[in-house]
């Protein structure tokens, strides 16, 4: 076993082996982030079963579902030819016929990116394998595997968090330090959390924290200083400008003074008041009058066209319209049905095969259930695979399949998620 590990995970390993032993030949390991389930999973390959043929693949977002093959078969035989066009399964049988394996033990972390048709490759090996085949798998989410048996890890104890920090940490605070208690508390049984611990950064410094609250205070009262400073300034410098206005003798005033009316000259002045024709005032309002009139004329001639043009505009307007008839459009088939369709629906897989024909017969044959059929390229050959309807969840889609008739059932039918479909058009499609 590994050198540091916790009795409640050592537990743990050792009820995982029990149910190996008791016929659950696929195990999967279940848990949030940074509880320990790829450390848990590694001690249980290093301490359970040393004489069977062991493997442990690492998955992520970029390994390939040949990789995942690869890997297992090279830990499981010696020097194995591997066929690509082959499943996993075969593979194994037609290595195992040529040479003994012997009993395997394969972990595989992270299994969130597994393909589902992997999945179902594993699980029909761990169940019908002529060899000892034990699979344990970790995951964030449950029911990624099918048929797979599902232990949920747990959080860590407050004294078990305390007791893993101590195997990492020589000088750890004491039991009673306030802040020590509340990281502890924070972490809430997370492993990955609890060993991030920084003692320097979590100490409590009276001396340091007093110097700097007086350098920040003093830092501020020379920032407040420096204000009242440039507010002075500007407050002199607005209060100067005023002055210059207000007391700098205007050169107008000569000039203003030399057009000035003497009072004298006002009164000696004669009166004199001049009169306007008359006649030239009349004429004037007469003329006024009449542009009025020709205005007022003009203004109704154009209101009187304007509603001319209204009554038209509003019996073209009323006019009947006859609205262009749309056709229904037709409902989508092959890939285009399946990329239409959510990502969380179900389908039952009944065929994939590579000629064209086979598909359409099959499909005629069959006709009393809804399929349907979408085309991928795999390896350099065109694949035909027919389904049936889309189903809202796994679970209907399981109660479809116990309806279907017996010859399809025969066909070893199996469940497959819309997402994964998807993802295969898609890669198709970049292909």
């Amino acid at each position: 076993m590994q050198s540091q590990i916790l009795p409640s995970r050592a537990a743990l390993v050792d009820r995982i082996a029990m149910q190996f032993d008791y016929g659950q030949n696929l195990i999967t390991l279940v848990g949030s982030s940074g509880l320990g389930k790829s450390y848990l999973a590694e001690s249980f390959l290093t301490d359970k079963y040393p004489d069977f043929n062991k493997a442990f693949v690492k998955l992520t977002a970029n390994t390939q579902e040949f990789d995942v093959v690869r890997q297992l078969l090279e830990h499981s035989f010696r020097s194995p030819l591997i066929d690509q066009k082959l499943s996993l399964s075969e593979n194994f049988m037609l290595l195992h016929d040529e040479q003994a394996c012997g009993p395997c033990l394969w972990v595989l972390d992270n299994v969130r990116h597994l393909t589902q048709e992997l999945a179902e490759q594993l699980q029909k090996l761990a169940k019908s394998s002529r060899e000892t085949i034990y699979i344990l798998a970790t995951a964030q989410q449950p029911q990624l595997i099918p048929e797979s048996l599902d232990i949920h890890i747990e959080p860590l104890s407050m004294l078990e968090s305390k007791r893993l920090m101590s195997m990492f940490y020589k000088d750890l605070p004491p039991d009673e330090d306030p802040i020590f208690n509340t990281f502890v508390a924070e972490a809430r049984g997370n492993p990955s959390v609890l060993l991030s611990w920084q003692p320097q950064q979590q100490s409590l410094n009276l001396r340091e924290q007093s110097s700097k609250v007086g350098s920040k205070s003093q830092w501020q009262w020379y920032v407040i200083a420096l204000c009242l400073i440039l507010t002075a300034l500007m407050v002199a410098l607005v209060y100067k400008q005023e002055l210059k206005r207000y007391w700098t003798p205007t050169q107008d005033n000569e000039e203003t003074v030399a057009t000035a009316i003497d009072a004298q000259a006002v009164f000696e002045a004669p009166t004199q008041i001049e009169t306007a024709p008359v006649g030239s005032i009349l004429s004037a309002l007469t003329e006024a009058k009449e542009t009025t009139t020709n205005n007022n004329n003009a203004l109704s001639e154009q209101a009187n066209v304007a509603e001319e043009a209204n009554v038209g505009s509003t019996s073209a307007t009323l006019s009947p319209v006859k609205e262009p008839q749309h056709a229904e459009p037709e409902p989508l088939t092959g890939n285009p049905w399946y990329l239409s369709r959510s990502d969380d629906e179900w389908v039952i897989q009944l065929l994939a095969v590579t000629e064209s024909e086979i598909a359409a017969g099959f499909m005629a044959e069959h006709n009393e259930v809804v399929t349907q059929q979408f085309t991928v390229l795999r390896n350099g050959r065109t694949w035909f695979v027919v389904t049936t309807d889309a189903y809202e969840s796994l679970a209907s889609a399981k109660q479809a399949k116990a309806v279907l008739p017996e010859a399809l059932r025969k066909g070893q039918p199996f469940f497959k998620r819309m997402s994964k479909i998807k993802q295969e058009i898609t890669q198709s499609l970049g292909n």
